[in-house]
């Protein structure tokens, strides 16, 4: 299965760095999903929640989804891999 390179951060932290199943990321003009492979972009955040999928790490143990809330900012999506610039963010449910 292909994975994205994926790190959230802050002005003052880093909350999240990981590969990833998939992201979806309040974008300017809506929601905006993002899958390995995607074509460059670069975009602007608006309010709002920050969706993470990982993948299932063993049989025994599936996939999570993981959420954030971000105020603004700007993502970088590349073909493997998203870096999201958030303004201020809080995670809504926690990495393991």
């Amino acid at each position: 299965m292909k994975t994205l390179r994926v790190e959230l951060v802050t002005p003052s932290e880093r909350l999240y760095r990981g590969d990833v199943r998939s992201v979806a990321v309040p974008a300017w003009k809506g929601e905006m999903g993002v899958l390995p492979g995607h074509a460059p972009f670069l975009g602007i955040l608006t309010e709002g929640r920050v969706t993470i999928r990982t993948p299932a790490r063993h049989a025994d143990q599936g996939a999570r989804r993981l959420s954030f809330h971000v105020n603004g900012g700007c993502v970088e999506v590349l073909p493997d891999s998203v870096t999201i610039l958030a303004d201020s963010a809080e995670a809504l449910t926690q990495p393991a």
